[in-house]
């Protein structure tokens, strides 16, 4: 199955370019260090090194580090040899 699915332009990062994130639970109870891969409107794709199983990943937390100022919150699309596609999760009007 391929990696390329989303419909929305992408932002590639060139070999040893990556930005530093953190994925982060909702809750705050866990986090794991990463890199963003690639980026676009609707997604992004992300490298983790540490372990993930036994890990909610059904939505997390997105931060951009290295002060983690910037968030977004993220839904999984698919998990598969140490990347994780993920959609962004729209904010309803309230």
């Amino acid at each position: 199955m391929s990696w390329d699915k989303r419909k929305a332009k992408r932002v590639q990062f060139q070999r040893g370019t990556s930005i530093d994130i953190r994925i982060v639970s909702v809750d705050g109870l866990w986090r794991r260090d990463g890199k963003l891969l690639d980026i676009s409107e609707s997604g992004v794709l992300l490298s983790y090194a540490d372990s993930i199983q036994e890990l909610d990943l059904r939505t997390f937390l997105l931060e951009f580090k290295p002060k983690g100022m910037a968030s977004r919150l993220c839904a999984v699309v698919r998990i598969e040899a140490g990347r994780i596609a993920a959609r962004f999760i729209k904010e309803t009007a309230r």
